[in-house]
């Protein structure tokens, strides 16, 4: 991308499928995908049948939030002239999921947007506390969560804005204008500090009248349907995958 980044693309048969998924991968913006994270998205991509592309964004350990919006963007812009907008879902874990919603938002601050895809898929998207408020309901589950500790979530701020001018929905997507977003499909553990942010990610869209699901894993963690080995994240993966799948003539 740009003749900077890559962005690995997985096909099953080496043929170009009808739809596509844009893939987002998580780590806090400090840490890069490994085995697991690819392995993850070619499941998703030879579950529903569908190409899947893999964007190796840059963190933000050198840069800005602001250019991997730049870089994921660029992606979707080449996704588009590939598959058409109405043929792509967005898919993303953690900061992934931040992403995948952002895309949207970040398009819709552009004076000439491109289409939007048709739907999103976001587990555990990440998110700055946008008020004291819901930083306190981060600290109530923070003994609870096992994998996001709240005072990451507190600090990584200075970390995505990297001495930059960063706007506000790029550090907080329940901030972002959420208007003409397609359908957003929201999976979250209810033993995560980012749960706390469920509630306003919910009131984002009934604002903009944009149609949701909030689907909440009792006693789960962080991202739990990426951990398939398991019953909970195993049936969070088949759901996912048949949220994907709406709209197309594909059994599970």
């Amino acid at each position: 991308m740009n003749g900077k980044y890559h962005c690995l693309s997985i096909q099953k048969h080496q043929q170009r499928t009808e739809k596509a998924i844009l893939f987002f991968f998580g780590g806090g913006m400090i840490i890069g995908p490994d085995g697991g994270d690819v392995k993850c998205a070619g499941e998703y991509g030879a579950d529903c049948n569908m190409d899947v592309w893999f964007p190796y964004y840059p963190l933000c350990t050198r840069n800005s939030i602001l250019e991997t919006y730049k870089m994921v963007f660029d992606t979707y812009r080449k996704m588009v002239a590939v598959y058409g907008a109405e043929n792509i879902t967005l898919l993303g874990f953690s900061s992934g999921a931040a992403l995948a919603i952002g895309v949207c938002l970040y398009n819709n601050t552009l004076d000439h947007p491109l289409p939007m895809p048709h739907r999103i898929v976001a587990c555990s998207p990440g998110c700055c506390p946008d008020s004291n408020v819901q930083l306190n309901k981060m600290k109530e589950l923070n003994a609870k969560d096992i994998m996001v500790d709240v005072a990451f979530m507190e600090n990584v701020r200075t970390l995505m804005q990297h001495g930059e001018s960063v706007p506000d929905y790029m550090l907080s997507g329940t901030l972002g204008n959420f208007k003409g977003l397609p359908d957003i499909h929201f999976w979250y553990g209810s033993d995560e500090v980012l749960y706390a942010c469920a509630e306003n990610f919910v009131k984002a869209c009934k604002a903009e009248n944009v149609t949701y699901t909030l689907n909440v894993g009792k006693g789960m963690c962080h991202c739990y349907p990426m951990v398939s080995f398991f019953p909970e994240g195993k049936s969070a993966h088949k759901e996912i995958c048949q949220k994907i799948c709406e709209n197309k003539n594909i059994k599970l």
